[in-house]
């Protein structure tokens, strides 16, 4: 069962005490302090004890299963012999970012999501692993809010608990969770910058089959292409783009010329406009367009908004069908090219824009 990893006498002890039915187990800790192979291990016990498992990965930078910016959930079935944790996730929430510190929202709702994906799977035994975002008081309350929304029966906090009774100390008295604290494992090693690096990397190659070769390598994989998808098929989230009314030729042409700069591309909101234009306006542009259109707000961006951005490709159910990098966009047929899994696109009605941009060799 632990032919990956050693495993502390104090995890089993723990184990045999917590892994019982219809249980939710969160764990917390700062990073390297063994979080990820504690579930690894918890989620091992769980199914050759016989129970089925979900496990809930919501550590956005550092996934176990599917690809970083995501939060997955991922069902075992009782076995004898230990899991695998093959990279593929059952259902994705997509997030957009590695970190939750400007997250903090999408994290959240992914989580309970994921978590609530579980439960209505009825699931035995769900475990949940978490970011090392811990120090500070943003860090402090979006614990504690996650504690909240998932009501787990079991907190498992990895680490000195000094460090941690800040997220901890306002559930001690409280019956409904029980929190045990456990020390970093002794064999933990510390990972660098760069090896995290590696390890994202890694993780969407897995996914998109080489997200970082040049085009032609990455095309001959089976397990993404890029296709086509049109401004019209789809409408924006969390971004202000795709909402509203696309500005034609002449519009365009009027805009160049009071900004004095090609604005390749516009849309009307309520007393909004977002354009992308061929360099940076300046505050005196802007101000310039707001006064003159009677505007309450311009969002103006450039053409490298766009360029090799995580989407989350969303279908007419509302989950996260699949996520996809931006190729290319393309204003004068209106349409982008995106690299996803094969027919994920038509599926689109879509896109969530993420945060991260993935850097290309």
């Amino acid at each position: 069962m632990n032919g990956t990893y050693q495993v502390n006498q104090e995890w089993k002890q723990l184990a045999r005490r917590i892994v019982k039915s219809q249980q939710v187990v969160l764990v917390i800790g700062s990073t390297d302090t063994g979080k990820s192979t504690f579930c690894r291990f918890l989620t091992d016990f769980a199914v050759t004890e016989g129970f089925s498992v979900a496990f809930v990965d919501a550590d956005i930078g550092q996934s176990q299963i599917g690809p970083p910016t995501t939060i997955g959930v991922k069902f075992f079935e009782p076995s004898p012999t230990r899991v695998k944790f093959d990279g593929i996730a059952d259902r994705l929430y997509f997030v957009g970012a590695v970190s939750p510190a400007r997250n903090q929202l999408q994290v959240l709702t992914g989580t309970r999501l994921m978590v609530d994906v579980a439960r209505d799977a009825q699931a035995d035994f769900i475990v949940v692993d978490t970011t090392g975002y811990i120090h500070g008081n943003a860090a402090v309350v979006l614990k504690q809010h996650k504690i909240e929304l998932l009501r787990p029966n079991h907190l498992v906090c990895i680490g000195r608990p000094t460090e941690l009774e800040q997220i901890t100390a306002c559930y001690s008295p409280q019956e409904w969770l029980q929190i045990h604290y456990l020390l970093p494992h002794r064999h933990v090693r510390c990972k660098s910058s760069a090896a995290r690096r590696r390890h994202r990397e890694s993780q969407f190659d897995a996914y998109f089959g080489g997200t970082r070769r040049a085009p032609k390598r990455a095309l001959q994989k089976p397990e993404s292409t890029v296709q086509r998808v049109p401004f019209e098929q789809i409408r924006g989230g969390r971004t202000p783009f795709f909402i509203g009314r696309i500005a034609n030729e002449k519009e365009l042409e009027f805009l160049t010329r009071l900004a004095k700069t090609e604005i390749r591309y516009a849309e009307w909101g309520h007393r909004a406009l977002c354009l992308i234009a061929a360099e940076p306006l300046s505050k005196f542009a802007i101000a310039n367009l707001t006064d003159y259109l009677s505007l309450r707000h311009i969002t103006a961006e450039v053409r490298t908004y766009f360029e090799r951005r995580l989407v989350g490709l969303i279908g007419t159910s509302g989950d996260t069908y699949a996520i996809g990098i931006i190729e290319g966009v393309d204003f004068q047929k209106r349409e982008f090219s995106i690299r996803c899994k094969p027919d994920a696109a038509k599926h689109a009605c879509a896109l969530q824009f993420g945060d991260y941009q993935v850097v290309s060799d």
